[in-house]
């Protein structure tokens, strides 16, 4: 088991700027105290004035702390391989909670 690595980029939308959080679990299992490190590791540089998004294999319960940590920020989302970053929380009036960006992928 192992604790998941991030990687950060900073990508343009239609919308303007966003954030890309990517991770990976070395190995493919982790436990929650390991995930709950690494997220506490990062939390600093998620909340910003630009939207996070979230794209790895991770635990349902990994994505619940993630959202948590970038909670300030303007708007959340995660990654689908079918339909691309589908927005699930925001506070931005440039994003909705269901809307999809399928450029964020090509980027």
């Amino acid at each position: 088991m192992a604790k998941p690595n991030f990687s950060f980029s900073d990508r343009s939308s239609e919308r303007g700027p966003v954030r890309l959080v990517e991770f990976e679990i070395p190995g493919g299992v982790t436990t929650v105290p390991e995930f709950a490190a690494a997220v506490a590791e990062i939390e600093a540089t998620l909340p910003g004035r630009v939207p996070v998004f979230f794209s790895g294999r991770g635990p349902v319960w990994g994505y619940g702390m993630l959202l948590h940590a970038a909670h300030p920020t303007p708007a959340t989302g995660t990654y689908d391989p079918r339909l691309g970053f589908i927005v699930v929380a925001s506070h931005d009036e440039r994003y909705r909670v269901g809307d999809i960006i399928p450029e964020l992928v090509a980027a």
